[in-house]
């Protein structure tokens, strides 16, 4: 008798459970269709650093790749050529580099556009005497994986 409880209890709560579980839930690729990847793939140069042709404000800029900067920088000459105004009496002291210390000014994008990865109203620096703009942190934070094998940079993200 018992033993038929139990069985009875058993019974119900199974129903119970397929009652509410789910009649059907998504595969894995299903679900991975409703979403589209971005991937940028970036080759290694002759001098072991990975650079970008990037769009800053409808102009192309050629950036170093640097997952080790905390700002997204550009040259005097790249903030000129994409319209971005600054003043060289305005630089303040940013930090402090490799070659000593860092003047700059800090500066709006309207947008950044790597291949179809995309910031809208990023924050950069104009740095005094720099001879190659930076794509720092504040732009690669925002991309889902970044992945270096050997002689290439992978940037994915989902959109």
């Amino acid at each position: 008798m018992l033993e038929r409880g139990l069985l009875v209890i058993t019974l119900v709560a199974g129903a119970g459970v397929g009652f509410f579980w789910p009649a059907h839930s998504p595969q894995p690729a299903a679900a991975a269709a409703a979403t589209s990847a971005i991937e940028v793939t970036l080759e290694r140069s002759s001098d072991h650093h990975f650079y970008a042709n990037a769009n800053v404000n409808g102009h192309d800029v050629r950036f170093l790749v640097d997952t080790g900067a905390s700002e997204i920088a550009l040259t005097e000459e790249d903030a000129k050529k994409v319209g971005i105004s600054f003043d060289p009496s305005k630089y303040e002291l940013l930090g402090e580099g490799a070659s000593g210390f860092v003047r700059g000014q800090y500066v709006n994008l309207d947008s950044l556009q790597l291949d179809g990865i995309h910031q809208n109203g990023a924050k950069a620096v104009v740095v005094e005497g720099a001879t190659v703009s930076l794509l720092g942190q504040p732009f690669l934070e925002n991309v889902d994986e970044i992945v270096i094998r050997k002689d290439e940079m992978v940037l994915r993200d989902q959109s």
